[in-house]
């Protein structure tokens, strides 16, 4: 029961949109729609991060295809809309409990506030690389 418990806890995680538009193909001269795995605008629970790359996130959303939830690294570069929420949806709970384990003491808010306020300059950084 204990073990229950601890699994509905809400937890505090950055959440983004998938953009909606993103350059694509040499010298993006293309038009890609959302991402392979998310369309456009799909509300996305950013659950990690790899900070030494400075470019690549691990997210939570719904697939396009089939409709369920999925988790997956995606380059910073393909989210927008930075918020900080508390998380109570059991089956995006479940998810993070598979990534980080059953021991959330450190998915504090403060650590979701630095991921928030971190992000936005890995994004900067990523622009001003690829010009």
């Amino acid at each position: 029961m204990n073990e229950e418990l601890k699994i509905t806890n809400p937890i505090w995680v950055v959440v983004a949109n998938i953009v909606e538009e993103r350059p694509f193909g040499h010298n993006g001269n293309e038009t890609k729609y959302g991402t392979k795995a998310f369309k456009p605008n799909t509300k996305v629970y950013i659950v990690d991060w790899h900070p030494g790359m400075c470019e690549s996130i691990v997210v939570i959303g719904l697939a396009r295809k089939p409709k369920r939830l999925i988790t997956i690294t995606i380059r910073v570069d393909l989210v927008k809309n930075f918020r900080i929420k508390l998380v109570y949806n059991p089956a995006v709970i479940k998810k993070i409990h598979k990534i980080h384990g059953v021991d959330q003491t450190y998915l504090t808010k403060e650590f979701a506030n630095e991921m928030y306020k971190t992000l936005p300059i890995w994004q900067a950084e990523l622009k001003n690389k690829n010009v």
